[in-house]
């Protein structure tokens, strides 16, 4: 795996990789917002306690670096060869603009795969490094969810500037070989504290990603937001919603089940995921995330188990990525033993239907 040089990611003011963790419980209809719950879903409200510390940091700069063009210095890599479904977290660093990157091993060797925002002008060098790795990414390509948020919440136009930085760069033949393996379009868009009291609409979802499709039509598209609050709109380019776990969302049969038949119902695929950092609850660990448990070895092997399981999964990814946390030899043991059964689980690309 290879760790990308990256922007910033996760912060409490504007980056929501893990907000609430709670299923929705609105299901808006192209553009309507009205809040009602679903009936196979119980609410839970937002913990706004899992989120990684304020940011007081200014804003981050619109980045206007131009995608530099392929480096033909590079000697050609040899077709990368994929085992299983991609397995690996999210990797984000505040405020870097390194161009470095990092082996695999320097995570854990049992990752195949990682989700991360682009920093563009590497994103070459970085694409290839995971080519030669035989790693997978999940890239954001708009970046820091600030960079297209003003005062009445998501602005599309931003949003798309943001992507097109890229359109002109060939990333065609990572695309085709399943080095990216997705386009992460957008995080939570259903919790309005994301989006100033707003929330991100379907009809505005669809377009996002009719958006990227007309620029890389064979690139999967795929967005962290529940089946359930996708669900009553028929999709021409989405290709898969994401569900994560966290130890308070009660039997974790019932959670994949649920999500996995509501994907269904709206032919989309499902990435599967564990808050590995902050969803241990009362038998995980502590010492990771002030004021929360991460989850144990055993919860690992069980909960992750339990998601590789399902052969509907179509990717299975942890957030965050720790070092201290992954460094420990009963975790990374877990971690192995996890990994050992995503190389082993049938591949199956994140697409609609």
């Amino acid at each position: 795996m290879v760790l990308f040089s990256l922007g910033t990611w996760g912060c409490s003011n504007g980056e929501h990789l893990v907000l609430s963790e709670a299923p929705p419980d609105s299901t808006p209809l192209q553009g309507d917002t009205t809040i009602t719950p679903p009936s196979d879903s119980a609410p839970m409200p937002p913990d706004s306690s899992l989120l990684p510390p304020v940011d007081s940091s200014p804003p981050t700069p619109p980045d206007t670096t131009s995608p530099l063009p392929p480096d033909s210095m590079l000697p050609p890599a040899d077709p990368p060869v994929h085992s299983g479904i991609p397995f690996g977290p999210f990797v984000y660093t505040k405020g870097s603009s390194s161009e470095s990157v990092t082996p695999a091993s320097k995570l854990n060797q049992g990752f195949t795969a990682i989700a991360a925002p682009v920093y563009g002008p590497t994103l070459l060098r970085q694409l290839d490094a995971a080519r030669r790795n035989n790693d997978r990414v999940l890239l954001a390509f708009a970046g820091s969810s600030r960079l297209y948020t003003d005062a009445n919440g998501f602005n599309m136009s931003r949003w798309k500037a943001r992507v097109d930085r890229f359109r002109s760069m060939d990333i065609s033949s990572y695309i085709a070989d399943g080095t990216i393996l997705g386009h992460f379009i957008l995080d939570e868009p259903a919790d309005p504290s994301n989006w100033k009291g707003h929330v991100v609409t379907l009809d505005q979802i669809e377009e996002m990603v009719r958006y990227s499709k007309e620029i890389w039509p064979d690139l999967p598209a795929i967005i962290r937001a529940w089946p359930s609050y996708l669900k009553g709109y028929h999709y021409q380019y989405l290709d898969a919603a994401w569900a994560q776990y966290h130890s308070r969302m009660g039997s974790i049969d019932d959670f994949i089940s649920t999500n996995v038949r509501q994907a269904k119902e709206i032919g989309l695929g499902l990435v599967g995921g564990l808050n590995v950092l902050a969803g241990g609850g009362q038998d995980g660990v502590g010492g990771y995330l002030a004021g929360k448990n991460s989850m144990s070895a055993a919860q690992l092997r069980s909960l992750g188990g339990k998601y590789l399981d399902e052969p509907y999964i179509c990717a299975f990814l942890l957030w965050t990525y720790d070092s201290a946390y992954v460094a420990r030899p009963d975790i990374s043991d877990a971690i192995a033993d996890l990994s050992k059964q995503a190389r082993s689980t049938p591949n199956r690309r994140c697409r609609n239907g």
